[in-house]
C-alpha cells in the first residue's frame, strides 16, 4: 500500500485521533494528546508490571537452591505472562520492559531447572 499524501506515518499526531488532526487540536486536554502517558493502557501496563515482578522474584530466588520448585514455577509464570503482555502491548515502552522481563524470567527459569527442576 502506498502513501498518497505526504505525512509522518504511523507516529504522527493524526494517528492518535481524527484524520488530519494535529497536536494543536489536542492542546486543551492532556488526555487527548498523542504519545505515551500513564493510564492510557491500564490492562497492558498491569500485565507488563506483573511479568516484571514475577521475573524479579524468580531471579531473586536463584540464590536459594532449596526453593527451586517455587522459583521455577514463578519464572515459568513470568515467561508466560510476559509473552502474553508482549502480544497485547501497545507502546514501545511496554514492549521494551516486556522483553527485559521475559529475558530475566528465562534466565531464572534456566537456573531453577539446573538446581533441580520443577518438582
Amino acid at each position: 500500500m502506498t502513501q498518497t499524501t505526504p505525512g509522518t506515518g504511523d507516529y504522527g499526531p493524526e494517528v492518535a485521533g481524527r484524520p488530519g488532526s494535529t497536536a494543536a487540536d489536542y492542546a486543551e486536554d492532556p488526555k487527548e494528546r498523542p504519545g505515551f502517558h500513564i493510564g492510557s493502557h491500564t490492562q497492558e501496563m498491569a500485565l507488563t508490571i506483573t511479568a516484571l515482578v514475577l521475573a524479579v522474584v524468580a531471579a531473586a530466588m536463584i540464590g536459594w537452591t532449596g526453593g527451586h520448585v517455587l522459583g521455577g514455577w514463578i519464572a515459568l509464570a513470568g515467561i508466560v505472562v510476559g509473552l502474553y503482555a508482549q502480544l497485547t502491548s501497545d507502546t514501545t515502552y511496554e514492549r521494551m520492559v516486556n522483553v527485559c522481563a521475559i529475558g530475566i524470567a528465562a534466565v531464572a527459569f534456566a537456573f531453577h531447572l539446573h538446581h533441580g527442576g520443577l518438582w
